[in-house]
């Protein structure tokens, strides 16, 4: 028998015994399930490749993928109802907080792409010299994000994924290309239907990391998830730009490089131009 148990510390209630759930704790609810499900449907021979260890490039794919789930009118209007009337969730205002969460996409992926170049920076080859960990923050603060850095302020010692992702938190990037070429080839026409249950079930979750990744993909949605790229494999970008609405072709876009380690090839994530994150023309 298999247990998984998602123990979550969610908002209580002064006025009731039952938890109200703002849209972004529903959002961490089915992100977290993504990972309850990988290790619960996992039906390998051998325990360390069951579910979630996996390699960690793919690690946060199915986490990514079931936050598509709980922005789906059509998943939302099956359980999210109105704590006293029961009303339904008003399709209405699901469109309209999916216009402001498109509002702010691209800021969103510039700050996982921060959060990726600090993590490939304190964890990699780039510190010549030591230094501390605040000024590299503000460093690349200046020449990659859009905001500005305040003195004074040690955002990076709450960061938590610097330890437990050290030199891979760039798996959320390719998570999110991963996620959206999978929803949007395989969930987006009919996400709760049997046929999409069981593709992901049967041809993802069951695997764990018994089975090559690229494979594994390319199984689940046929070609288009992966490119090759100088010797490597890189996520195909094509589906998360069309979901942002950013132009690929023609203008400058992110290209992620993999570099060598221990003879063999592997994907290690983001860094600056001449390491493993460029702008390049297309």
């Amino acid at each position: 028998m298999f247990v998984v148990a998602l123990v979550c510390n969610f908002s209580g209630s002064r006025s009731s015994s039952s938890a109200k759930l703002n849209h972004w704790e529903v959002e961490t609810l089915f992100h977290e399930f993504g990972h309850a499900l990988h290790s619960l449907l996992s039906r390998t021979d051998y325990q360390h490749f069951s579910g979630t260890r996996v390699v960690l490039d793919l690690a946060e794919t199915p986490s990514n993928l079931f936050e598509y789930y709980a922005w789906d009118y059509r998943v939302l209007r099956k359980f999210a109802r109105h704590y006293s009337t029961g009303e339904v969730i008003p399709e209405k205002l699901v469109e309209s907080m999916q216009g402001a969460r498109k509002m702010f996409a691209a800021t969103d992926l510039q700050r996982q792409i921060f959060y990726a170049l600090i993590d490939q920076t304190l964890f990699g080859e780039q510190l010549s010299r030591q230094r501390d960990t605040t000024s590299v923050v503000a460093d690349l603060k200046r020449q990659y994000a859009s905001w500005k850095h305040v003195e004074g302020t040690h955002w990076q010692t709450r960061f938590n994924h610097l330890l437990n992702y050290g030199a891979g938190y760039y798996s959320y990037l390719y998570a999110k290309c991963f996620a959206a070429t999978i929803w949007q080839k395989l969930c987006q026409e009919d996400p709760l239907s049997l046929a999409t249950g069981t593709a992901l079930r049967t041809k993802f979750m069951e695997h764990g990391g018994a089975k090559d990744p690229a494979d594994l993909l390319t199984d689940l949605v046929g070609d288009g998830i992966l490119q090759s790229r100088d010797g490597g494999i890189v996520p195909d970008l094509t589906s998360l730009c069309d979901e942002m609405k950013l132009e690929e072709c023609g203008q400058e876009h992110v290209v992620l490089y993999p570099i060598e380690t221990g003879g063999k090839k592997r994907i290690t994530g983001l860094g600056r131009k001449n390491s493993h994150f460029c702008w390049e023309k297309a």
